[in-house]
């Protein structure tokens, strides 16, 4: 059921297009900075535009499935509600655990790379875990308090990636050589290496679908508005800032094997990829490099909020109050992000990441589709996350039924692909995923049964 909505309740959104851009950015914008690296080592740096354009187009129909959701349900608490009004509370649940599982393993990856980065600034890498869980700490601490804190600290920090991003491109055009990119024999060009590396691919764009749980604290006057340009603003900003990048650290560098060797394996391809291109020590490098941890800095608290707030929906029907959901989901974070980064790999922690992400993609294209074909026949009432409140009484009616349906099977199509991809890449994880998806359709099942008896 529809939780009871009042006009006071909704008047405290505060949140308006430019924060909503900020927060999308900074929850992505570590996938600028690596991982994207990892993707090379599988195809090259040309071969891998493949697959990130792919990609691209996969988040491109997300997004318009995303606005449309926000939307309809501007009060849903996050994409599992868009799927619970789909397909029921049972499916819901599953996707508010896929989606936990992407936020939670992209917090120690990124944590990871804060780690480097500093040691790259330090020529030494060995204290990277150190740092790590350093970093991990600040933000866990920080993630207790107001979300007005946390928004603030994400558009700083948003403003301060960019800007580390503009300066990566005025260092490295003067040095563009296109031969660098289209002669480049690393990686291999065939469709299984672009297969392995779509997932790094997709981690250029991963966690965009965060802004669904800051929904609800968008201003209501011109919801829709602020709620399109947010998400797209977002998008659009991360697409060019990534072709930028994968164009000018493709064709900047000098290739030999020692070069290849590092930029295709370490969580800090940047900095090591300017050092390689500018003279040597060059302060520009340095600079850089300080900067850049803005942008990953971004990203954790972002994310690792995201994680937190996903993490509370489980403690629901506890009597816990608030703070002390926030608190123990907090510490729950902490303690399993602490043993990610000591104990697996950035690689490793991508996929898994990108696994959950996927899954939860495919279930809210999904689920667009199966809720654009009941159409009016499931009422407002029974749908949560309505709002009639404000006139945001919006209905999948009122968005073009052909773009949508389009957007949402491109959307499903390469999610179901990425599925495939990750379970031969991940066939534990894979494995874990499909015993949860059984017993969740053993739930659901009997709860039609039921509902059929009565």
């Amino acid at each position: 059921m529809g939780r009871a909505v009042n006009k006071e309740s909704l008047g405290n959104g505060k949140i308006g297009a430019f924060s909503l851009w900020a927060i999308g950015v900074s929850l992505v914008i570590s996938g600028e900075s690596f991982g994207w690296n990892i993707g090379w080592s599988y195809t090259g740096p040309f071969t891998f535009f493949i697959p990130f354009f792919i990609s691209a187009l996969m988040y491109y129909a997300l997004v318009n499935c995303l606005v449309e959701f926000a939307c309809v349900y501007p009060l849903a608490a996050g994409p599992h509600i868009y799927v619970k009004n789909a397909f029921g509370k049972s499916w819901g649940e599953f996707i508010s655990l896929a989606l936990l599982i992407e936020f939670l393993f992209a917090t120690p990856a990124i944590a990871n790379s804060i780690g480097e980065y500093l040691g790259f600034l330090n020529n030494n890498l060995d204290y990277s875990p150190y740092i790590a869980t350093c970093f991990l700490t600040i933000f866990c601490l920080i993630n207790l308090f107001d979300l007005n804190l946390s928004v603030l600290f994400a558009i700083i920090l948003t403003m301060l990636a960019l800007v580390e991003l503009m300066i990566y491109q005025v260092g490295v055009v003067p040095y563009f050589n296109i031969s660098n990119l289209i002669k480049n024999n690393y990686g291999s060009a065939d469709l299984l290496s672009m297969s392995r590396a779509l997932p790094f691919a997709i981690w250029m764009f991963l966690a965009i679908e965060g802004l669904s749980l800051f929904t609800s604290k968008v201003r209501k006057d011109n919801f829709r508005k602020h709620i399109s340009l947010g998400y797209f603003a977002s998008f659009w900003t991360l697409l060019v800032f990534a072709v930028l990048i994968l164009l000018l650290a493709g064709t900047g560098v000098g290739w030999s094997d020692e070069a290849w060797s590092i930029i295709s394996k370490d969580s800090h391809p940047m900095p090591a990829s300017l050092s390689m291109i500018l003279p040597a020590n060059s302060g520009l490098v340095k600079v850089f490099t300080f900067i850049g941890l803005f942008g990953l800095i971004a990203s954790l608290q972002g994310v690792l909020l995201a994680a937190t707030i996903q993490l509370e929906h489980f403690f629901k029907r506890t009597s816990l109050t608030d703070k002390q959901k926030r608190l123990l989901a907090t510490v729950l974070i902490y303690s399993i992000c602490l043993i990610a980064v000591w104990g697996s790999q950035t690689s490793f922690l991508i996929e898994l990441s990108v696994l959950g992400a996927v899954s939860m993609y495919f279930a809210i294209s999904l689920s667009l589709l199966r809720l654009r074909s009941l159409g009016e026949s499931n009422s407002h009432a029974t749908m949560e996350g309505r709002c009639v409140e404000f006139n945001l009484n919006y209905t999948h009616n009122d968005f073009n039924k052909t773009k949508s349906t389009t957007f949402a099977w491109i959307a499903l199509l390469i999610s179901f692909v990425s599925i495939i991809i990750l379970s031969y890449s991940l066939p534990i994880a894979a494995g874990l995923f499909f015993v949860l998806i059984i017993i969740f359709g053993i739930k659901y099942f009997n709860s039609k049964v039921k509902e059929f008896k009565a």
